[in-house]
């Protein structure tokens, strides 16, 4: 990932992809997994989708943010209707990242500084995901 300074991510993008995972698991289930790894094969599902629409590194930066972060009202990206709660967010972000970078240490405040989320359609993703703006700073 190009490296930027003050790199901002839309909360629809993030949501998209954590929709993978929150609102995909009650497709065939009734209630939350008993343990997170009974996400992983969708944890990996949305890897592969992130990873294909260029926007992995992206997503990493926006879940070391939430990560380092206990300000977010993280109930805003439990997928609406879904029983999560702000610590089962918390939970599923720390799975997906320890399982997607585990060769990466510990996240820490500093990997996060020049992140900000920012509440913009993920219809204006798609033209400065490809990098073909004059705006490369916005990841939306």
């Amino acid at each position: 990932m190009p490296k930027f300074s003050n790199v901002k991510i839309s909360t629809a993008m993030v949501n998209h992809y954590l929709s993978d995972i929150t609102v995909a698991w009650f497709n065939h289930h009734e209630l939350p997994p008993d343990e997170m790894q009974e996400y992983l094969p969708l944890v990996q599902w949305m890897k592969q989708n992130a990873s294909n629409h260029g926007d992995l590194e992206y997503l990493k930066l926006a879940f070391e943010y939430l990560l380092t972060h206990p300000d977010v009202n993280y109930e805003d990206f439990s997928g609406g209707r879904y029983p999560y709660d702000s610590d089962d967010i918390i939970e599923i972000i720390d799975f997906i990242y320890r399982t997607i970078w585990s060769d990466l240490p510990a996240v820490s405040l500093n990997n996060s500084d020049d992140v900000q989320l920012v509440s913009i359609a993920i219809l204006n993703h798609y033209p400065y995901r490809e990098h073909k703006c004059d705006f490369p700073k916005i990841h939306l």
